[in-house]
């Protein structure tokens, strides 16, 4: 009797061993009475790998962060299986979207993320869009990409000057490019190697430059409204900039031009909820980002509340300060920008603030002649001066 006592005895200990040892693999931070009592701690996020700013972990739940740590610590050496803890399909989905947003630098990974479970536990199955072969020499050569824009800044210190130059560099080394099922395309690795991507690929090349620069950024989703009224899925990045949050849209910063060639433009660097709202919508988080102390157009004096003919004199400087290149202006209101456009363009007061510009530009543009794109949603005008 005594034998099979100890026996039984020995059997329950073995099991409550192994179902201990099940959970702290599921939770590796737990303490023995945690386990025992069944009272987990929170899970703290990876600082060591990804990304420093995981903005989407933040919004799991402790389950569903547990998983998203189990996946990003194996991920990297492309497994066929990961084991995570036992959470739904719905919650994967989760787990998986916001891996794919927080960390830029997973641009090997598809987009089906598939759950197993059976008898030994929960685990998932991921989808890559590579290789396990070429991913080192993939990863080496973004690492190269980035470190060749990180170490051109020219002042590293000023976040406003690096965000520029950091979506200047995007905006003029890649082209867009949409192909199903191309998920390079729609990646970081597409903007910063290939040179050839799709919005997607345009904001986590962002966030991944600014993740460098040590500088908070996010990834976006939503819908945006072109000009001829069409709509369309669409992501961007929201950016904190000397403690204030913005709007930044790479892509849309991006446009063709009328003759086939892509141009420069700052209609959508560090805008805020008004200003975004006529073209963006459906946010998948919603920032509420009212400031505009570092709006492009405030920030470099190219932003005017109101506008009158006492006015003329600061345009001519701004025409004269960019040495005869396109300038932007952004107005602050409808009745602003509808005035200015009366009368620069329809009363002609432009040929004099063209004459006035060149008297202070040593290379001289044209008096009479000026091209210009007027933009009545976001209220900018685009003047094209003529080099004589």
């Amino acid at each position: 009797m005594k034998k099979l006592l100890f026996f039984l005895i020995a059997v329950l200990c073995i099991v409550i061993a192994f179902f201990a040892f099940e959970r702290y693999k599921e939770n590796p931070d737990s303490t023995f009475s945690d386990i025992i009592t069944g009272e987990i701690q929170a899970p703290e996020e990876l600082t060591d790998v990804g990304s420093p700013y995981k903005f989407y972990y933040g919004t799991l739940d402790d389950e569903e962060k547990r998983a998203y740590n189990a996946i990003l610590s194996e991920v990297y050496t492309m497994p066929e299986s990961i084991r995570i803890p036992d959470i739904d399909t719905m919650q994967l989905d989760d787990v998986f979207w916001a891996l794919l947003c927080d960390n830029p630098d997973l641009f090997f990974l598809g987009r089906c993320c598939t759950l197993i479970t059976n008898v030994f536990g929960t685990s998932c199955s991921l989808e890559y869009c590579i290789d396990k072969s070429e991913y080192e020499t993939m990863k080496k050569q973004l690492d190269e990409a980035c470190d060749k824009v990180i170490s051109s800044l020219s002042a590293p210190d000023d976040q406003w000057q690096t965000e520029l130059e950091i979506h200047d560099y995007i905006v003029n080394n890649c082209e867009y490019r949409m192909e199903k099922g191309d998920y390079l395309l729609s990646s970081s690795y597409g903007v910063l190697v290939n040179g050839a991507a799709a919005c997607e690929g345009y904001s986590k090349a962002a966030k991944l430059l600014l993740d460098r620069a040590g500088i908070e950024s996010e990834v976006l989703c939503g819908t945006s409204t072109g000009i001829d009224g069409s709509t369309g899925n669409h992501m961007w990045n929201s950016v904190v900039i000397n403690g204030e949050r913005y709007y930044l849209d790479c892509t849309w910063d991006d446009p063709v031009s009328d003759d086939g060639e892509q141009t420069l433009t700052y209609s959508y660097f560090n805008i805020n909820d008004e200003m975004i709202s006529k073209t963006h919508s459906e946010f998948t988080y919603e920032f509420n980002c009212t400031a505009t102390a570092e709006n492009y157009y405030v920030k470099t004096g190219r932003y005017f509340e109101n506008y009158s003919r006492d006015d003329e004199s600061a345009l001519a400087r701004i025409i004269a300060e960019s040495g005869g290149e396109t300038v932007e202006i952004r107005f602050g209101s409808e009745k602003a920008y509808n005035a200015a456009f009366k009368d620069l363009f329809k009363n002609g007061r432009i040929y004099r603030v063209l004459e006035k510009a060149n008297g202070n530009m040593q290379t001289k543009i044209s008096a009479e002649t000026v091209k210009y794109n007027g933009d009545s949603e976001l209220l900018i005008l685009t003047l094209i001066p003529e080099r004589r």
